[in-house]
Protein backbone atom coordinates (compact mmCIF):
# COMPACT_ATOMS: atom_id res chain seq x y z
CA UNK A 1 0.00 0.00 0.00
CA UNK A 2 3.00 2.18 0.25
CA UNK A 3 3.89 2.33 -2.92
CA UNK A 4 0.08 3.96 -3.78
CA UNK A 5 0.36 6.35 -1.19
CA UNK A 6 4.03 7.46 -2.70
CA UNK A 7 2.60 8.09 -6.62
CA UNK A 8 -0.62 10.30 -4.74
CA UNK A 9 1.87 12.53 -3.23
CA UNK A 10 4.32 12.00 -6.05
CA UNK A 11 1.45 13.41 -8.44
CA UNK A 12 0.48 16.26 -5.25
CA UNK A 13 4.38 17.21 -5.29
CA UNK A 14 4.11 18.05 -8.85
CA UNK A 15 1.02 20.65 -8.72
CA UNK A 16 1.98 24.12 -9.57
CA UNK A 17 0.45 26.67 -7.74
CA UNK A 18 -2.02 27.40 -9.87
CA UNK A 19 -3.40 23.97 -9.25
CA UNK A 20 -4.95 24.42 -5.83
CA UNK A 21 -7.02 26.82 -3.91
CA UNK A 22 -5.34 29.32 -1.51
CA UNK A 23 -7.23 27.45 1.36
CA UNK A 24 -4.62 24.30 0.25
CA UNK A 25 -2.11 25.67 2.00
CA UNK A 26 -2.52 25.68 5.38
CA UNK A 27 -4.10 21.57 5.60
CA UNK A 28 -1.52 20.46 2.96
CA UNK A 29 1.04 19.33 5.77
CA UNK A 30 -1.45 17.34 7.59
CA UNK A 31 -2.71 16.13 4.28
CA UNK A 32 0.83 14.87 3.64
CA UNK A 33 1.20 13.00 6.58
CA UNK A 34 -2.16 11.38 6.78
CA UNK A 35 -1.05 9.74 3.08
CA UNK A 36 1.95 8.83 4.39
CA UNK A 37 0.50 7.21 7.07
CA UNK A 38 -2.61 5.90 5.14
CA UNK A 39 -3.07 2.11 6.06
CA UNK A 40 -6.19 1.37 4.03
CA UNK A 41 -7.64 1.81 0.63
CA UNK A 42 -10.52 3.65 1.82
CA UNK A 43 -8.88 6.40 3.45
CA UNK A 44 -6.53 7.24 0.40
CA UNK A 45 -9.72 7.45 -1.71
CA UNK A 46 -10.76 9.75 1.14
CA UNK A 47 -7.57 11.66 0.99
CA UNK A 48 -7.90 11.73 -2.85
CA UNK A 49 -11.22 13.37 -3.06
CA UNK A 50 -9.76 15.78 -0.27
CA UNK A 51 -6.94 16.70 -2.96
CA UNK A 52 -9.08 17.29 -5.80
CA UNK A 53 -11.85 19.34 -4.03
CA UNK A 54 -8.89 21.85 -3.13
CA UNK A 55 -8.63 22.06 -7.20
CA UNK A 56 -8.78 24.95 -8.99
CA UNK A 57 -11.56 25.39 -11.95
CA UNK A 58 -8.78 25.71 -14.56
CA UNK A 59 -6.68 22.67 -13.37
CA UNK A 60 -9.22 20.30 -15.02
CA UNK A 61 -10.71 19.57 -18.13
CA UNK A 62 -13.52 20.87 -18.92
CA UNK A 63 -15.42 17.30 -18.96
CA UNK A 64 -14.20 16.87 -15.30
CA UNK A 65 -17.83 18.66 -14.38
CA UNK A 66 -19.90 16.21 -15.72
CA UNK A 67 -17.49 13.43 -14.31
CA UNK A 68 -16.62 15.11 -10.91
CA UNK A 69 -20.20 13.17 -9.07
CA UNK A 70 -19.52 10.14 -10.30
CA UNK A 71 -15.66 10.00 -9.42
CA UNK A 72 -16.58 11.20 -5.83
CA UNK A 73 -18.80 8.92 -5.62
CA UNK A 74 -16.55 6.11 -6.72
CA UNK A 75 -13.91 7.38 -4.20
CA UNK A 76 -16.68 7.06 -1.56
CA UNK A 77 -16.84 3.13 -2.33
CA UNK A 78 -13.50 2.34 -3.17
CA UNK A 79 -12.12 -0.38 -1.50
CA UNK A 80 -9.38 -2.07 -3.22
CA UNK A 81 -6.11 -1.09 -4.51
CA UNK A 82 -7.17 -1.30 -7.89
CA UNK A 83 -9.92 0.99 -7.52
CA UNK A 84 -7.96 3.90 -5.58
CA UNK A 85 -5.07 3.42 -8.57
CA UNK A 86 -7.98 4.09 -11.25
CA UNK A 87 -9.74 7.06 -9.70
CA UNK A 88 -6.16 8.19 -9.04
CA UNK A 89 -5.26 7.93 -12.96
CA UNK A 90 -8.14 9.59 -13.61
CA UNK A 91 -7.87 12.34 -12.12
CA UNK A 92 -4.40 12.69 -13.34
CA UNK A 93 -5.47 12.15 -16.92
CA UNK A 94 -8.11 14.86 -16.59
CA UNK A 95 -5.79 17.45 -14.89
CA UNK A 96 -4.53 20.29 -17.43
CA UNK A 97 -0.85 20.08 -18.58
CA UNK A 98 -0.27 24.13 -17.47
CA UNK A 99 -0.90 23.55 -14.25
CA UNK A 100 1.68 20.31 -13.72
CA UNK A 101 5.89 21.34 -13.00
CA UNK A 102 7.53 21.06 -16.09
CA UNK A 103 9.13 17.69 -15.29
CA UNK A 104 5.68 16.04 -14.49
CA UNK A 105 5.89 14.94 -18.46
CA UNK A 106 9.42 13.86 -18.17
CA UNK A 107 8.38 11.79 -15.33
CA UNK A 108 4.62 10.84 -16.04
CA UNK A 109 5.29 7.63 -18.09
CA UNK A 110 6.99 5.96 -15.27
CA UNK A 111 4.30 6.89 -12.92
CA UNK A 112 1.78 5.75 -14.87
CA UNK A 113 3.26 2.45 -15.23
CA UNK A 114 3.51 2.12 -11.38
CA UNK A 115 0.15 2.87 -11.39
CA UNK A 116 -1.06 0.40 -13.52
CA UNK A 117 1.01 -2.38 -11.88
CA UNK A 118 -1.81 -1.87 -8.94
CA UNK A 119 -4.06 -3.57 -11.73
CA UNK A 120 -1.85 -6.28 -12.58
CA UNK A 121 -1.91 -7.94 -9.31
Amino acid sequence: MVELNQLLLEFEAHLNGDAVTEQWKEPRDFWISEVSAAIDEKQLAKLLVELESNFQMQAVQSQWKMLRQSWVEECRIASTLEEVSSLLLELESNTTWEVMRDEWQDNREKWVQQMYEFNDE
